[in-house]
């Protein structure tokens, strides 16, 4: 979850996003060639600029969306980023809750059938911190850490869009 503030032209609205309203504005920005800023507590800023006729002459003004994960991603350690972009490289990653330590979950991740899983206590933290999530047995980036992580490498456009935005289709011959 995030919260929302938008700046528009009758002032801030405030409100929550779920995860996939904000990726949805994250991509619908893109797609409109706005200026989508990842930050490093793995939220976002989309700015843009409205135009429109008033008085007989044009009138800019600014315009953002602002999304800020109730928990943020804090700072990722060399670690940690490496475990996230394992995970994320990984398209056959499973994932299981294990209930064994102190009724504490503890996800234990197997990025490929035939690998080794990943050291638990690293995919619990991540688990725990709301970076990774899992749902019937597969496991994925949240968009706080998809986030985060972007904003760490210096992401921008481009990376931007290879993240959010699909391939376009190929066109057969």
């Amino acid at each position: 979850m995030f919260a929302e503030t938008v700046l528009h032209s009758g002032g801030i609205t405030e409100g929550h996003a779920s995860e996939a309203h904000a990726a949805h504005l994250i991509r619908r920005a893109l797609h409109r060639g706005y200026t989508v800023t990842p930050t490093p507590d793995g939220g976002a800023c989309i700015t843009w600029t409205a135009r429109r006729l008033g008085s007989g002459s044009l009138i800019e003004e600014p315009r953002s969306v602002v999304l800020t994960p109730h928990t943020p991603a804090g700072h990722l350690h060399a670690s940690v980023r490496t475990a996230l972009h394992a995970i994320a490289r990984s398209a056959d990653a499973h994932a299981y809750l294990d209930k064994r330590d102190r009724d504490r979950p503890r996800l234990r991740i197997r990025l490929d059938a035939d690998a080794e899983p990943v050291d638990v206590r690293t995919t619990s933290r991540l688990y725990g911190c709301r970076l990774v999530t899992e749902e019937r047995g597969r496991v994925r980036l949240t968009l706080t850490a998809t986030l985060a992580l972007l904003a760490a490498h210096g992401a921008d456009r481009e990376a931007l869009a290879a993240v959010f935005l699909p391939a376009p289709a190929a066109v057969p011959a």
